[in-house]
């Protein structure tokens, strides 16, 4: 299909992009417009207008932009480098809400790797696994007694279901605030699990492999 064949003009007289779908004028085709607007996905508008281009150049020279995944498609779609810097000279609202939604949802996931309790349990975890294959993060115990019923349930710092072992860090975690709940410890073992506890709020691997090997 060629431009000639579309149902309308590439280009507004002011030079900003025309949706083929409504005629309306945009800076940019962004894939919230047509999500929301027309229930097409941003790849399937390109198949069917391959040469209709998808953002002007007054665009991509008024801002400085770099390129991300959009929450929408697989596709990538222009968003700003500098997470959090306002967006000037943005002449229209739908591209505005479109980029805030993608920095936001990247912030999150940049803020998400740079958490320090995340990286400690990540690296706990992993050398839990060293011992309990099938070791489980924040894992909820229920435990079900011979007639079906729930009698209590626990959330775990980290939980192995099958071998029901339980290994809790009381000072490391906030929930836990270093409280040692010995009700708690014996329904669990009363259930068949076996508690193994972790103190110090920041031990090392040689310690948890030395209070697993005591406690197990």
């Amino acid at each position: 299909m060629s431009s000639e064949d579309y149902p309308y003009p590439l280009f507004s007289e002011d030079g900003k992009l025309i949706c083929q779908l409504c005629g309306k004028p945009f800076l940019v085709i962004s894939p919230k417009h047509l999500v929301s607007n027309h229930n097409i996905r941003y790849s399937e508008y390109k198949l069917r207008f391959p040469d209709a281009p998808l953002s002007t150049s007054e665009f991509a020279a008024s801002s400085r932009y770099g390129r991300v995944k959009n929450i929408f498609d697989d596709e990538e779609v222009i968003v700003e480098d500098e997470i959090g810097k306002e967006f000037e000279g943005m002449e229209d609202p739908e591209i505005h809400e479109e980029l805030e939604i993608d920095i936001e949802k990247l912030s999150k996931t940049i803020r998400k790797f740079k958490d320090p309790m995340q990286e400690r349990k990540a690296k706990i975890i992993d050398h839990l696994r060293t011992f309990f294959s099938n070791v489980q993060q924040d894992y909820m115990v229920k435990l079900i007694d011979g007639g079906g019923f729930l009698k209590s349930e626990f959330i775990t710092d980290f939980a192995d279901s099958v071998l029901k072992i339980d290994i809790e860090f009381p000072d490391v975690f906030w929930h836990n605030e270093g409280i040692v709940d010995l009700g708690r410890d014996r329904k669990m073992k009363d259930y068949g699990w076996k508690v193994i506890r972790v103190s110090g709020n920041s031990p090392s691997n040689e310690k948890i492999s030395k209070c697993i090997s005591e406690q197990l």
